[in-house]
């Protein structure tokens, strides 16, 4: 009896978990995918499925930042366009600099970008979308203007600049090894630093917050800084993984940033959500994309299968959050 009870508490546990339904979704998409693509999972194909989706899953932790703390920030895909663009065309006119100058120089233009979002929505209380639409605008159009309409090819880029994102290190390209790396340091800073628990304090409740002494404005700023830092990197990257640069880089980026976090769990209404969630979202959307991509029927369905997927995510969410809340009244009640 006594084990029955125990399985069933451990089984519980397990379908409660919201990590254990992403993970058990993903084997079963990677079995269907093994089935009907088999070449799919040579291992050249699955180092190249990471390395074309490495630049999402940089901005996916950007904006998880700043969803949890109840915002958001649709500006992250015309800020790696401005980055791009400035280091193509400073590296082309410049080639005899390092290439790590290009690489602190992405995330000083993303980290300014990202703190001017943080001063709209944390100091001018300014709505997170409408604060960031704008500035969407602002920085696409600044991306023009610094590209004046021009494209980057592979023969203007440095040998240097290349290897950033493409140099093999135990065979693996360095853009996976530098996303690896910010995957670890988001998750010591959110879970074992002060200024992270903060941010998922000021997500959960805000009034408890500021009763505790946390300033609101300095969190969010803090978040979309980080963000903003993140989407610069990206931008540096994106053009160094493939070699071409224009203003139009990054288009929709941010709505791909935006699903990953969601089908990891990150709640739209902030303060809940973890990177591990948000690390299997990334493997989820990095399958979807390219099992699409190697099937030509469906491939003009993307965008489609794409929003079908936030919208299912969404309701996913809304459904484990309300189960949670049951069962904690339920728990609550068996209390009195």
């Amino acid at each position: 009896m006594g084990t029955t009870e125990s399985n069933k508490s451990i089984l519980a546990k397990m379908t409660g978990n919201r990590n254990f339904g992403l993970l058990l979704g993903l084997v079963v998409l990677l079995i269907l995918a093994a089935i009907i693509t088999p070449s799919m999972y040579s291992v050249n194909s699955i180092i190249n499925m990471l390395q074309n989706n490495a630049v999402y899953g940089l901005l996916a932790i950007g904006e998880m930042m700043v969803i949890l703390t109840a915002g958001i920030d649709i500006s992250i895909g015309a800020t790696l366009s401005l980055t791009g663009v400035v280091c193509c065309r400073l590296m082309a006119e410049n080639p005899s600099v390092p290439a790590v100058v290009w690489v602190l120089l992405a995330l000083v233009i993303g980290a300014l970008c990202g703190a001017f979002n943080g001063i709209l929505v944390g100091y001018f209380k300014m709505v997170p979308m409408i604060a960031t639409l704008g500035t969407m605008y602002a920085f696409r159009g600044f991306s023009f203007l610094f590209s004046g309409g021009q494209w980057w090819f592979p023969h203007q880029f440095t040998e240097g600049y290349l290897k950033f994102a493409t140099l093999r290190i135990l065979g693996i390209p360095s853009i996976l090894w530098i996303l690896v790396l910010v995957f670890a340091l988001a998750i010591l800073f959110l879970g074992y630093t002060s200024r992270g628990r903060r941010i998922y304090a000021i997500g959960t409740n805000r009034e408890s917050s500021q009763v505790a002494g946390i300033r609101e404005e300095r969190v969010v700023f803090l978040a979309m800084t980080l963000c903003g830092a993140l989407a610069g990197l990206g931008g540096m990257l994106y053009t160094a993984n493939y070699a071409t640069c224009s203003y139009s880089i990054g288009e929709g980026y941010e709505m791909t940033a935006i699903a990953i976090c969601i089908l990891g769990g990150v709640s739209i209404s902030g303060g809940k959500g973890k990177v591990d969630g948000v690390i299997i979202g990334f493997l989820m959307m990095a399958v979807i994309t390219y099992f699409i991509s190697l099937l030509p029927g469906l491939s003009v369905w993307s965008d489609a299968i794409q929003g079908a997927i936030i919208i299912a995510a969404v309701a996913l969410n809304i459904y484990m959050e309300r189960s949670a809340e049951r069962r904690a009244l339920k728990e609550r009640s068996a209390l009195i």
